[in-house]
């Protein structure tokens, strides 16, 4: 019996995006293989390779992800036929011409940030899988002035700098302005100079407009702003039959199952089929559909910022602080992460 669908990386080149594929393969519970043009196998043994012909001689049809043009929305295509080979490509240039032209369909991740444009290939593949597989029976998008209810986002305790990074990246290419991070386990500030700069590699931190605020230990309860925890390990509806949008709603991404919510907090539990993948996989998926309920932002985006990654210096709270005069020119004390 043919699964009902696989996961295929066109050309990849980067090791650790290969392995990030496979796990994002293995949260959905379907094979992972690899049209290897870029030398990949000898960085990994054993890597599950397909030809020509396995590639393009599936049980069911190609869908290429990709955002070339005339791609149609992930968020609007319909559930696929078992067998289909749901195909990513490389870090640089994409999905090869061949399969481009093969492919039954093509889709693409919708992406309204200001300047860093494009997600990682393993945190791509994982959102596509998502709708494509998965997220059936979804809320209906916010409209009109989307951007009224884009929600606060704090990232809880991520334990790996590059996941950190990588989760950066998706934040500002799904539209967000600032985030506050809870960093317990010290992987993004502070960090020594060699894990400094891997981290901010992978957040692309040279076109990446986002602020970054240090998330503090003052707490209150709810009453004043709606906590909404994601993950996959939490008991509540799914992600995407939760409203995850409101301009006093905060969305909560914690890595793994040892961060303590606040009293009152919502929980929405990413549902998956296969095991939980890493955090870059979790957030991808999570602000995805944040975006894709908030809607189109329409009329033209602003033009980006020159400055790369910016951070606060005090700590930030939930609810945020009323600004007052002695703090007027500290905003990371109470900005949004919008």
């Amino acid at each position: 019996m043919s699964p009902r669908a696989r996961l295929i990386g066109d050309g990849v080149e980067n090791p650790a995006n290969a392995e990030a594929l496979a796990e994002a393969a293995r949260m959905f519970a379907i094979p992972c293989g690899f049209r290897d043009s870029r030398g990949l196998a000898a960085h990994l043994p054993g890597l599950s390779t397909v030809d020509n012909a396995a590639l393009f001689g599936g049980a069911g049809p190609l869908i290429a992800v990709d955002n070339t043009p005339g791609a149609e929305s992930v968020y609007r295509s319909g559930r696929l036929h078992s067998g289909a080979s749901i195909v990513v490509g490389n870090e640089r240039r994409g999905i090869r011409p061949d399969v481009l032209r093969a492919a039954a369909k093509t889709v693409h991740i919708p992406m309204p940030g200001r300047g860093v444009n494009t997600l990682n290939v393993a945190t791509a593949a994982a959102v596509a899988m998502y709708y494509l597989l998965d997220a059936h029976g979804r809320r209906q998008a916010r409209a009109p002035r989307p951007e009224s209810h884009r929600p606060a986002l704090l990232f809880g305790a991520p334990r790996d700098h590059v996941e950190a990074g990588s989760s950066l990246r998706s934040a500002a290419a799904f539209g967000w302005q600032s985030v506050a991070v809870d960093d317990r386990e010290k992987v993004w500030f502070g960090t020594p100079r060699p894990v400094r700069n891997e981290a901010r590699a992978a957040a692309r931190s040279h076109r990446n407009p986002l602020r970054v605020l240090p998330a503090g230990d003052a707490w209150v309860s709810p009453a004043a702003g709606r906590v909404v925890v994601c993950g996959p390990h939490v008991n509540g509806p799914p992600l995407h039959r939760t409203d995850l949008t409101g301009p006093n709603t905060l969305l909560v991404i914690p890595d793994g199952d040892g961060w303590n919510p606040p009293p009152g907090a919502e929980f929405a539990r990413v549902t998956a089929p296969g095991t939980p993948g890493r955090y870059r996989l979790l957030t991808g998926i999570v602000l995805a559909e944040a975006a894709r309920q908030l809607g189109a932002r329409g009329g033209q985006a602003p033009r980006p910022p020159r400055r790369g990654l910016s951070y606060g210096s005090a700590a930030w709270t939930w609810p945020p602080r009323t600004p007052s005069s002695s703090n007027r020119g500290n905003s990371s004390t109470t900005e949004l992460a919008r």
